[in-house]
């Protein structure tokens, strides 16, 4: 998929709900909670009740106020979640696709980076805030990369899963969370991510793109739950038809909400902020509480 592709579609079924009246403020302000229990299987005794707030696709920009992430950061802590996933596009991305070429920030970029990490300042969790990166954290170049990276580290204290894992402990148990740069880059690695844990332990992906269970269908890696954003659940969502334009090379399968494959589950959030155009149609943003089972 080309950068260009993703613009011209995302501009296009923008032009045509500006001339739809109602559209505009339909529901890009109606921020709703949505809770997910999801059964595990293997999940140790002592997780069973383990809660994950999960954030994506903040997108600060011009069009997505402080206010609304503010929202977003309450909502959350307003579920007392063990553990908070960040699954990235903090920011709306302008430069290079694949993080190499500009390496400077846009104008205005660094403005927006500080904005969402003093909007989620409020957030914490006793296990943890864990992060990842979107696509247009990456096309925002190296510098974006580096200071949301850095911003949100002295903020909040958010752990980066750069192709990294972290083991968390409850009692004598202990579960996984693994994550993954956005699947679009080059530098995206689920080996790395998995590296030294034991296969048969219980493991939670965060990766911003929910393509990314291709890979795991390639490498056969046993992975139980997968943390994703990017689709904004279509954003736009035209009743009958769907959504006309979903980034991603898995058509409409993981647009949003749980889906199945074998006894991996994998959970699509539509996110928090909107992308290319100030509006969402028929798909309200959220945050999402998903909550472990073991029976």
């Amino acid at each position: 998929m080309t950068r260009r592709k993703f613009l011209v579609n995302g501009l296009r079924a923008g032009v045509v709900l500006l001339g739809t009246k109602g559209v505009y403020n339909t529901s890009r302000y109606n921020l709703e909670l949505r809770r997910v229990a999801l059964l595990v299987p293997g999940l140790p005794s002592s997780f069973d009740g383990f809660k994950i707030a999960l954030l994506s696709d903040i997108h600060s920009s011009a069009i997505v106020s402080e206010g609304l992430i503010s929202m977003s950061a309450r909502m959350c802590m307003d579920e007392v979640p063990d553990v908070i996933a960040l699954a990235g596009d903090f920011i709306t991305g302008t430069n290079h696709v694949g993080g190499s070429g500009k390496v400077g920030m846009e104008k205005g970029a660094r403005e927006y980076i500080q904005r969402c990490a003093n909007a989620l300042s409020t957030l914490k969790a006793p296990m943890g805030i864990y992060g990842v990166l979107g696509n247009h954290d990456f096309w925002s170049g190296k510098d974006a990369v580096d200071t949301i990276c850095k911003s949100f580290t002295d903020k909040i204290g958010v752990v980066w899963l750069r192709n990294k894992n972290f083991r968390i402990k409850r009692d004598a148990q202990s579960i996984y969370i693994l994550g993954v740069d956005d699947h679009w880059q080059r530098s995206c690695s689920l080996v790395d991510a998995c590296r030294g844990i034991d296969i048969k332990a219980v493991k939670i992906l965060l990766s911003h793109n929910p393509d990314i269970n291709i890979d795991i269908e390639f490498s056969k890696k046993k992975i139980d739950v997968v943390l994703s954003g990017h689709t904004h659940g279509g954003q736009i969502v035209f009743p009958f038809i769907g959504a006309p334009f979903l980034p991603s090379t898995s058509g409409q399968k993981y647009i949003s909400g749980v889906v199945k494959d074998g006894t991996r589950q994998t959970y699509i959030t539509t996110g928090v902020g909107n992308n290319m155009v100030p509006m969402r149609y028929n798909c309200p943003p959220e945050v999402a509480i998903i909550t472990l089972k073991s029976s």
